[in-house]
């Protein structure tokens, strides 16, 4: 296993790989694993215990509907579409394709999702099946949501160890272009007399951190920053989000670790998040942090970052939004490393042109101070102008230019420098 990437080497290779095994657990927790389980139980506990009920609880409504898409209003007449009217249950997915001019002549990894130079990639198949849990009802509700890649280039940034992850070696033992990722299945609970509300997770689900999203459709850019492609995906474990009240949520979480599914690479992992985010309010701040051992797994090959992640939103005025992510990370026990730690700093400019039209600039330091995490030490700096256009509710058009360039190596087929004009349209069905 080679945890670094070169130029022409698959960003997977700069995470970790692995044949996919069984979960094995020592018999003996090491003492972070102890402070992870405590600080979950401590938590969670204590904000339990200390929030009853909201004073104002809703009047009961049924679970909502789910939203109409091609798809479901396809299957309207049919048995089907009724059965899954009755049980409250939507299916919706869309398909996003892309190509990017770059002055790169093969791939631009580093960069990612879209790593393609000069070259078409059908990035995203997204199957979603949901049943959405009511949070303005005052009796407890039940859901969940599978959302997969079937298939898609995506999945080879996404997918975990130890859950499909042989695709990654099937390309004479290199990832396949395309594969497929059950990225997102989780139940969930909500409880509104818990607190001003209870919401409950267990499966895998996306990291909660950061401004962008796996799911494409909730990003303004077709492109992502380097904050977000190298640093964790996605957790399998438990999940829970109290509202305090209208202002203020907690969230704690224990996990398998980061980006790992049933495999001997899994280790306890806590996860939580505090957010203020007043409802008449312009600004909203969260804070977020993913804690383990901290330490790489040498016997797996396999990352485990502790990771701190500040979000902070301003609505300027009516057309301009900004939006500030600052992340920090770092672990120990590198190979040939030791302690290995970046930081993230991404600011995202928006102005909303119209209903259908909206630009957005986004500006990246990410410094990848020893070269752990994209195989090449050095700040890169992001430049990135786009827009998304929307001309109806079943496509999405987003063009952008982009410049990286690192001050310190070559990353970009051995140049400082990449610049890349891309083009990314979804159809949501």
């Amino acid at each position: 296993m080679n945890f670094f990437c070169d130029s022409a080497d698959s960003y997977y290779n700069c995470r970790e790989r692995v044949s996919p095994g069984s979960l094995v657990y020592s018999s003996l927790l090491t003492t972070c694993e102890y402070f992870v389980f405590t600080s979950f139980i401590v938590l969670t506990l204590g904000l339990l215990v200390g929030d009853g009920p909201g004073e104002d609880a809703p009047a009961p409504t049924e679970t909502p509907t789910p939203s109409t898409g091609l798809l479901m209003k396809s299957l309207e007449p049919t048995l089907l579409g009724a059965w899954l009217s009755e049980k409250k249950i939507s299916i919706s997915g869309w398909t996003e394709g892309s190509f990017t001019a770059s002055s790169a002549s093969y791939d631009q990894l580093p960069m990612g999702f879209n790593y393609l130079a000069n070259n078409f990639l059908l990035q995203q198949n997204w199957l979603r099946f949901e049943r959405a849990i009511d949070e303005k009802s005052s009796s407890p509700s039940w859901g969940f949501r599978s959302d997969t890649i079937l298939p898609g280039s995506d999945y080879r940034f996404t997918v975990a160890r130890g859950l499909w992850d042989s695709q990654l070696t099937d390309n004479q033992g290199g990832p396949a272009t395309y594969g497929i990722d059950p990225v997102q299945f989780y139940g969930e609970v909500y409880l509104p007399q818990v607190g001003a509300g209870l919401d409950i997770k267990l499966g895998r689900f996306f990291a909660q951190f950061g401004v962008e999203s796996i799911d494409t459709t909730q990003n303004q850019l077709a492109s992502r920053s380097y904050t977000f492609i190298y640093d964790p995906f996605t957790n399998t474990g438990l999940l829970t989000t109290l509202k305090l009240n209208d202002t203020w949520s907690i969230q704690n979480g224990l996990a398998l670790g980061s980006d790992v599914f049933i495999d001997p690479a899994a280790t306890p992992t806590y996860l939580g998040s505090i957010k203020w985010a007043p409802p008449k309010g312009d600004t909203t701040v969260l804070f977020s942090t993913i804690l383990g051992c901290g330490r790489y797994n040498t016997s797996q090959d396999f990352n485990n970052p502790q990771i701190f992640d500040l979000v902070v939103t301003h609505k300027l005025s009516e057309k301009w939004n900004y939006a500030l992510e600052a992340l920090y990370g770092f672990q120990d026990n590198v190979p040939d490393i030791g302690f290995a730690n970046w930081f993230g700093i991404v600011n995202y400019l928006t102005y909303q042109m119209s209903d259908k039209l909206s630009t957005t600039a986004r500006l990246e330091f990410f410094d990848d101070i020893q070269g752990q995490r994209t195989g090449y030490r050095g700040l890169y700096t992001t430049a990135t102008w786009g827009f998304n256009y929307k001309p109806n509710d079943v496509f999405v058009i987003r063009p952008e230019v982009r410049f990286d360039h690192n001050d310190v190596s070559r990353p970009f087929e051995n140049a400082p420098s990449l610049l890349t004009v891309a083009l990314d349209v979804i159809v949501r069905w």
